[in-house]
Protein backbone atom coordinates (compact mmCIF):
# COMPACT_ATOMS: atom_id res chain seq x y z
CA UNK A 1 0.00 0.00 0.00
CA UNK A 2 2.82 2.35 0.79
CA UNK A 3 4.47 1.52 -2.54
CA UNK A 4 1.38 2.64 -4.49
CA UNK A 5 1.21 5.94 -2.60
CA UNK A 6 4.84 6.73 -3.38
CA UNK A 7 4.37 5.74 -7.03
CA UNK A 8 1.42 8.12 -7.40
CA UNK A 9 3.45 10.98 -5.99
CA UNK A 10 6.34 10.26 -8.35
CA UNK A 11 4.27 10.93 -11.50
CA UNK A 12 2.60 7.55 -11.79
CA UNK A 13 -1.02 6.53 -11.20
CA UNK A 14 -2.19 3.65 -8.96
CA UNK A 15 -1.57 1.04 -11.70
CA UNK A 16 2.02 2.15 -12.16
CA UNK A 17 1.65 3.71 -15.63
CA UNK A 18 3.23 7.14 -16.01
CA UNK A 19 0.99 10.21 -16.12
CA UNK A 20 1.28 12.53 -19.13
CA UNK A 21 3.30 15.67 -18.49
CA UNK A 22 1.22 18.84 -18.58
CA UNK A 23 2.89 21.98 -19.84
CA UNK A 24 0.99 24.79 -18.14
CA UNK A 25 2.65 27.51 -20.22
CA UNK A 26 1.46 26.11 -23.54
CA UNK A 27 -2.03 25.43 -22.17
CA UNK A 28 -2.36 29.06 -21.10
CA UNK A 29 -1.10 30.28 -24.48
CA UNK A 30 -3.52 28.04 -26.37
CA UNK A 31 -6.42 29.23 -24.19
CA UNK A 32 -5.46 32.89 -24.71
CA UNK A 33 -5.19 32.25 -28.45
CA UNK A 34 -8.71 30.83 -28.61
CA UNK A 35 -10.01 33.71 -26.48
CA UNK A 36 -8.46 36.28 -28.85
CA UNK A 37 -9.87 34.42 -31.84
CA UNK A 38 -13.36 34.37 -30.30
CA UNK A 39 -13.22 38.07 -29.43
CA UNK A 40 -12.02 38.83 -32.96
CA UNK A 41 -14.94 36.95 -34.49
CA UNK A 42 -17.41 38.79 -32.21
CA UNK A 43 -15.87 42.16 -33.11
CA UNK A 44 -15.92 41.31 -36.83
CA UNK A 45 -19.59 40.29 -36.66
CA UNK A 46 -20.47 43.51 -34.83
CA UNK A 47 -18.54 45.61 -37.37
CA UNK A 48 -20.21 43.87 -40.30
CA UNK A 49 -23.69 44.33 -38.82
CA UNK A 50 -23.01 48.05 -38.26
CA UNK A 51 -21.47 48.46 -41.73
CA UNK A 52 -24.32 46.72 -43.52
CA UNK A 53 -26.90 48.71 -41.56
CA UNK A 54 -28.82 45.77 -40.21
CA UNK A 55 -31.64 47.06 -38.01
CA UNK A 56 -32.02 45.79 -34.46
CA UNK A 57 -34.58 43.26 -33.38
CA UNK A 58 -38.05 44.73 -32.92
CA UNK A 59 -37.30 47.97 -34.78
CA UNK A 60 -40.22 48.99 -36.94
CA UNK A 61 -39.71 50.40 -40.39
CA UNK A 62 -42.01 51.99 -42.90
CA UNK A 63 -44.19 55.10 -42.95
CA UNK A 64 -45.51 54.78 -39.39
CA UNK A 65 -42.15 54.25 -37.71
CA UNK A 66 -40.34 57.12 -35.98
CA UNK A 67 -37.35 58.30 -37.99
CA UNK A 68 -34.44 60.52 -36.94
CA UNK A 69 -34.06 63.34 -39.46
CA UNK A 70 -31.11 65.15 -37.90
CA UNK A 71 -29.36 65.59 -34.57
CA UNK A 72 -27.21 68.27 -32.96
CA UNK A 73 -24.91 67.20 -30.12
CA UNK A 74 -24.77 69.83 -27.37
CA UNK A 75 -22.66 68.11 -24.75
CA UNK A 76 -21.45 64.78 -23.48
CA UNK A 77 -24.87 63.13 -23.37
CA UNK A 78 -27.09 65.99 -24.46
CA UNK A 79 -28.51 66.67 -27.89
CA UNK A 80 -31.36 68.22 -29.81
CA UNK A 81 -32.96 65.94 -32.39
CA UNK A 82 -35.59 66.30 -35.10
CA UNK A 83 -37.73 63.17 -35.36
CA UNK A 84 -40.51 62.47 -37.86
CA UNK A 85 -43.42 60.42 -36.55
CA UNK A 86 -46.89 60.09 -38.11
CA UNK A 87 -46.73 63.23 -40.29
CA UNK A 88 -45.28 65.34 -37.47
CA UNK A 89 -41.75 66.68 -37.13
CA UNK A 90 -40.81 66.98 -33.47
CA UNK A 91 -37.83 68.84 -32.02
CA UNK A 92 -36.72 66.86 -28.97
CA UNK A 93 -34.28 67.75 -26.23
CA UNK A 94 -32.45 64.55 -25.28
CA UNK A 95 -30.44 64.14 -22.07
CA UNK A 96 -29.28 61.12 -20.14
CA UNK A 97 -32.30 61.29 -17.85
CA UNK A 98 -35.17 62.25 -20.18
CA UNK A 99 -36.49 63.25 -23.58
CA UNK A 100 -38.40 66.55 -23.75
CA UNK A 101 -40.63 67.75 -26.59
CA UNK A 102 -39.45 71.27 -27.49
CA UNK A 103 -41.51 72.00 -30.63
CA UNK A 104 -43.85 70.16 -32.96
CA UNK A 105 -44.43 70.91 -36.65
CA UNK A 106 -46.46 69.46 -39.49
CA UNK A 107 -44.22 67.29 -41.64
CA UNK A 108 -43.45 68.66 -45.08
CA UNK A 109 -42.41 66.61 -48.07
CA UNK A 110 -39.69 69.13 -48.99
CA UNK A 111 -37.53 67.76 -46.20
CA UNK A 112 -37.79 64.30 -47.76
CA UNK A 113 -36.51 65.56 -51.12
CA UNK A 114 -33.73 67.69 -49.60
CA UNK A 115 -30.22 66.24 -49.54
CA UNK A 116 -29.19 64.46 -46.37
CA UNK A 117 -26.47 67.03 -45.58
CA UNK A 118 -28.91 69.92 -45.06
CA UNK A 119 -27.98 69.99 -41.38
CA UNK A 120 -29.78 70.70 -38.18
CA UNK A 121 -29.65 74.52 -38.30
CA UNK A 122 -31.01 74.72 -41.85
CA UNK A 123 -33.90 72.35 -41.09
CA UNK A 124 -34.81 74.20 -37.89
CA UNK A 125 -34.66 77.59 -39.67
CA UNK A 126 -36.96 76.34 -42.43
CA UNK A 127 -39.44 75.04 -39.83
CA UNK A 128 -39.48 78.28 -37.84
CA UNK A 129 -39.85 80.35 -41.07
CA UNK A 130 -42.83 78.22 -42.12
CA UNK A 131 -44.43 78.67 -38.70
CA UNK A 132 -43.96 82.46 -38.89
CA UNK A 133 -45.62 82.60 -42.33
CA UNK A 134 -48.52 80.30 -41.45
Amino acid sequence: MAVNATAATAGHNATGTPLPAVDIGSSVLVTLGYLCLLLGVIFLAYWLLRRLGVQGMGVRSGNGAPRLLTRLMLGNRQSVAVVRYRDKDMVLGVTEERVTLLREFEADDAAEEAPADTGFARLLKRKTDEEGQG
